[in-house]
């Protein structure tokens, strides 16, 4: 039977739903507000129009999907020929008359009232948002919960316990395990050699997590068996997980407040706007409110 990680890994730790939340939140609200125009720097002109440093942030923004497929090292250039040729088609646009054409006019409306809204919600939200509330948040959703001890593991799943146990005879002759596990396990882990990685109590299926709690560091369990088959497990570190301390999250903890803020400013100032969903009838098929972008 194949599985993933996702299936033998049933619950995540309280603490870090709380750092997901918050990193989730973070890569959401994260339209950075430019400095002086003076840190703006001028990194090309074409024709004489410049392209600043504010406009490959934009960019980069704009591409994140299609960037995550370009290396580190060629980002800039990649952005810089874009925005290049950007500026040459748009200047030949121009010349040509087309900032009066309709579609044009329509999409300018769009992106001004994107990049307005973008800016109100930095500059305006994220500024309302106290080091204290900042602080607050932060005891609530991360800084309460007590560390949790995790391990580092491998397994070697196979089909029957006969198997398991020629698998634990061949390690006490002298096998390595992780040869073993690319050798003989059925499970995704097995070509990186049964590596699962570090795990807190609780994260994996209960006849597994128990199993592997019960190891210390450099031991090597009996046959496990789960929905999955049957498990030889090999725990190779103990640890206490750190809760990361506040300053080192302060700026994503205020991202998460801003997105609460948000959310409550949105709402009084809907409730205060003349809003007419046109050709509607009875409840609208489309949604009132719009998704985070």
């Amino acid at each position: 039977m194949m599985f993933s990680m996702t299936s033998l890994a049933v619950r995540t730790p309280a603490w870090l739903l709380g750092v997901a939340l918050i990193v989730a939140v973070s890569l959401s609200y994260s339209l950075p507000v430019l400095g002086a125009e003076e840190d703006d720097t001028v990194v090309a002109r074409v024709n004489g129009v410049e392209i600043r440093f504010s406009d490959l942030l934009l960019a980069e923004e704009e591409t994140a999907q299609a960037l995550a497929n370009v290396p580190e090292d060629v980002k800039f250039e990649y952005l810089l020929s874009l925005l290049i040729d950007r500026v040459i088609v748009s200047s030949d646009a121009r010349a040509k008359g087309l900032t009066d054409a309709p579609g044009v006019q329509r999409r300018m409306a769009y992106y001004e009232n994107k990049a307005l809204r973008d800016v109100y919600w930095t500059q305006l939200i994220t500024s309302r948002i106290s080091d204290e509330a900042a602080k607050e948040f932060y005891d609530a959703q991360v800084g309460a919960v007590e560390p949790q001890e995790e391990i580092k593991a491998r397994h070697i799943l196979v089909a029957t316990e006969e198997e398991a146990q020629a698998v634990i005879d061949a390690l006490d002759a002298g096998g390595d395990f992780e040869e073993l596990a690319k050798e003989h396990s059925t499970g995704p882990s097995g070509a990186e050699g049964g590596d699962l990685g570090y795990f807190t109590a609780g994260t994996m299926v209960a006849e597994f997590n128990d199993a592997a709690f019960a190891l210390q560091a450099g031991e090597i369990s009996v046959p496990v068996k789960t929905k999955f088959g049957w498990h030889v497990i090999k725990v190779e570190d103990r640890r206490v997980q750190e809760v990361p301390g506040f300053e080192l999250v302060k700026d994503q903890v205020i991202e998460a407040l801003a997105q609460q803020e948000g959310r409550t400013m949105m709402d009084e100032m809907r409730a205060a706007a003349a809003i007419e969903i046109v050709g509607a009838e009875g409840e609208p098929s489309r949604p009132l409110i719009a998704p985070q972008e």
